[in-house]
């Protein structure tokens, strides 16, 4: 157990030293994936819960929300489409706004398709 725990502090130092070498931008960037990896887990199959979208709103906040709008969705599958629209807007520089209509658009089609299967 010791050297888990010693190769996850390991990580925290890499990830710590990295950090420091990245301008303000990119650390905006690192957050937002972060916080995206830690919000893809498991959620329950309940039904659908709506939520309002917020006047101003991140990409990862957006992922968040249609996360939780959309319990009911297997997050295995939406991974790959979602990875690849936040990667648009962390990587290409997409538009925030459009992004996050392109991911409540694909929301809202799994949905559908998940209400068919029922």
């Amino acid at each position: 157990m010791k050297e888990v725990g010693q190769r996850s502090r390991s990580g925290e130092g890499r990830l710590l030293g990295l950090w420091r070498r990245l301008d303000a931008e990119r650390r905006v960037a690192l957050l937002e994936f972060a916080e995206f990896l830690a919000a893809r887990g498991e959620a329950p199959r309940s039904a659908r819960v709506s939520t309002l979208r917020p006047e101003r709103e991140t990409v990862v906040h957006a992922v968040r929300r249609l996360n939780g709008s959309y319990p009911m969705l297997d997050r295995a599958k939406l991974l790959l489409p979602v990875g690849d629209l936040l990667s648009q807007h962390l990587v290409d520089g997409r538009e925030a706004v459009a992004v996050i209509h392109d991911l409540e658009a694909f929301y809202a089609a799994a949905y559908a398709a998940f209400l068919k299967s029922q």
